[in-house]
């Protein structure tokens, strides 16, 4: 791509000055900044600016996140499309301006709704092997696998054949998306300590199965960087948390949600307000929740003053101890605004852990709720 020097500098100053405007007219300070954001979208999108210029600018906005600098060094390193980085970015523009509080816990919304725990064991088989393998391997060779997760962290990872231990990981990295996760890592062959190779497994989790691919490619000076060595997909074997006490039985799970959170433009007629405690009943068909009751006349929020139904139920009992998924909320006065509930509880211990958000569609997280016993 080619700018001319007249191009750019017009773009800078005028970018210069609407950030100035941002510092010094607060009552406009969130439309535009939202607006700028737009803007530079857009450009960096229709390649009218450069990828080195767009992050020149949102430095500028001084997001304060751990997530997004992370997200950053992902996208500079090609693992995050540009579709994500910006959709991150964008999530935590409304996080940081939509929540009377803030914390260093504020995530984007994919990382509210996609959290992964437990110990899975599962195997994968080679169907690709370079033709720089030599006598190392053969297609259809089988390996182990065991990850083990705890609360969005890779705590363990091993790849085994015949109980012998084939890679050894340094300094893995876990990068969770919406509907996927990836695993990546340098790894040493103990057969060859000095090749440069790297482990890369990108997958997911269905009903406590783990679907998805490994890879362990070269990135020495001997041969293109990047050379796929050996290609393994996972085969269909069942991959169940080993750590669980709620058993597939269960017609009900009794939950006790309380008020974390609330937007300053929640209607105060819905009676959110924090330290609220809200019960809930999920009536279960097997891991899946079938209805939401919400009798409890001790309720605040989740009345049948205020609530019409739940809809679109799409949450799940994963890993056999938690609820995870996403609901539809119809509020009786505000039966036109398209409400989302993000479920993510953890019941695998005595003390239930993890959030429940609700969102505004388009505007951003409007109420935070966590579990208590």
């Amino acid at each position: 791509m080619h700018y001319t020097k007249s191009k750019f500098m017009y773009f800078k100053i005028y970018t210069i000055l609407i950030i100035t405007c941002l510092f010094c007219v607060k009552l406009i300070a969130k439309d535009l900044t939202f607006q700028i954001f737009n803007e530079l979208k857009k450009e960096v999108k229709n390649n009218v600016i450069t990828i080195d210029q767009f992050n020149e600018n949102i430095d500028q906005f001084n997001i304060d996140s751990d997530i997004f600098k992370i997200s950053k060094d992902l996208f500079m390193n090609d693992v995050l499309s540009l579709e994500d980085y910006l959709e991150v970015i964008e999530n935590l523009l409304i996080s940081e301006t939509s929540f009377n509080e803030t914390s260093e816990n504020n995530d984007s919304l994919e990382n509210i709704i996609s959290v992964i725990n437990g110990e899975y064991i599962f195997q994968t088989e080679i169907n690709t092997l370079s033709q720089y393998i030599v006598g190392d391997f053969n297609y259809g060779e089988i390996f182990d696998n065991k990850f083990v997760f705890e609360e969005n962290e890779l705590k363990e990872i091993s790849l085994t054949q015949n109980n012998k231990k084939l890679l050894k990981f340094s300094k893995p990295k876990l990068i969770i998306k919406k509907d996927k996760f990836i695993i990546k890592s340098n790894v040493i062959d103990p057969s060859d300590p000095a090749a440069p190779l790297k482990y890369r497994f990108e997958g997911n989790i269905d009903d406590d199965i783990i679907n998805g691919k490994m890879t362990v490619s070269y990135y020495g000076n001997d041969l293109p960087q990047g050379t796929i060595l050996v290609e393994a997909n996972s085969i269909n074997k069942i991959v169940k948390n080993l750590e669980s006490n709620i058993v597939d039985n269960n017609k009900e799970i009794n939950l006790k949600l309380k008020i974390l959170r609330v937007n300053t433009n929640v209607p105060t007629q819905l009676d959110a307000r924090i330290n609220n405690i809200e019960k809930l009943t999920f009536l279960m068909d097997g891991n899946k929740v079938k209805k939401i009751k919400y009798e409890e006349k001790s309720n605040n929020f989740f009345t049948k003053k205020n609530i019409r139904s739940f809809k679109d139920i799409k949450i799940k009992l994963t890993n056999q101890n938690i609820l995870k998924g996403k609901s539809r909320l119809v509020l009786k006065q505000f039966s036109s605004e398209n409400v989302s509930i993000y479920w993510n509880i953890d019941l695998s211990k005595g003390d239930p852990f993890g959030n429940v958000v609700l969102e505004l569609v388009g505007r951003g997280p409007q109420i935070e709720f966590i579990p208590i016993k």
